[in-house]
């Protein structure tokens, strides 16, 4: 299985304290079944500037770490990036990482408790550039989860929406979890990710979220999902289910 969010790295934003906490990170990813893991630090959220030569480097040197642990885990560079006006021209500097480093996906990262104006006219913009924009833990967001139907939107113009594996086991909460099942059922989410901060309260470990899935909706789904995160991540083409909450114009205000 693939990771595509996690922030396993050491000492770069709120994720591992230190290597040693990687290292157990990475061992209980494999053990869950990870074969591959995105290193994904915050960047650009007023707090945590990652740069892509920076991020790169990080990769480099916990890839060696895990080596000489014996560890076959592949680790492989990225960031997630909080929506800023300047989102497009650091993607074209090199400021900011994409998936692996292969400028075709890249991993946004919304605030909680809105949506900024300029965010329709960037995705637009991010997308007409050849970057398919994925849009971190959309059931996080209070705007989307009174307005799924703003996700359908962004979606039929070309985005993809990660969930929080969490989130659909009901660990950040049951208002998380009723909106994550929603937005499995109406087709607002492609790929499943941990956005894993540590060894204990927040592990990197994502099968029991794809099996929670299965059960939630079929076998077929569960493999969609899968097939997603390795398209991301090798820079393929992702399979999307036409959105559902459009047309419903669903809205949980109750959220």
């Amino acid at each position: 299985m693939i990771d595509l969010h996690s922030h396993i790295l050491p000492n770069l934003d709120d994720g591992a304290r230190d290597l040693s906490e990687a290292v157990e990170m990475a061992k209980l990813a494999a053990a869950d079944g990870i074969t591959d893991i995105v290193a994904t630090p915050h960047t650009e959220n007023g707090q945590y500037v990652n740069r892509g030569d920076d991020i790169l480097k990080a990769v480099e040197l916990f890839q060696t770490a895990l080596v000489q642990q014996g560890l076959a885990m592949k680790v492989h560079a990225g960031a997630e990036v909080h929506l800023h006006l300047s989102l497009l021209d650091n993607l074209k500097t090199g400021k900011v990482m994409t998936f692996g480093n292969l400028s075709r996906y890249v991993l946004i990262e919304l605030p909680a408790l809105q949506i900024p104006a300029f965010t329709d006219h960037l995705l637009q913009e991010v997308t007409a550039a050849g970057i398919t924009p994925v849009i971190a833990h959309p059931e996080r967001n209070i705007v989307l989860r009174k307005n799924p139907e703003r996700l359908a939107l962004w979606i039929r113009q070309g985005v993809i929406a990660q969930l929080t594996a969490g989130s659909l086991l009901g660990r950040l909460g049951k208002l998380a979890q009723k909106c994550a099942e929603y937005f499995v059922q109406n087709h607002l989410v492609h790929v499943l990710a941990t956005d894993s901060h540590n060894a204990d309260t927040r592990p990197p470990v994502i099968s029991e979220a794809y099996r929670a899935l299965q059960k939630l909706t079929s076998i077929e789904t569960a493999a969609l999902f899968q097939a997603n995160a390795a398209a991301i991540l090798q820079g393929g083409l992702c399979m999307v289910q036409e959105p559902l909450a459009g047309a419903r114009r669903r809205r949980f205000y109750w959220f």
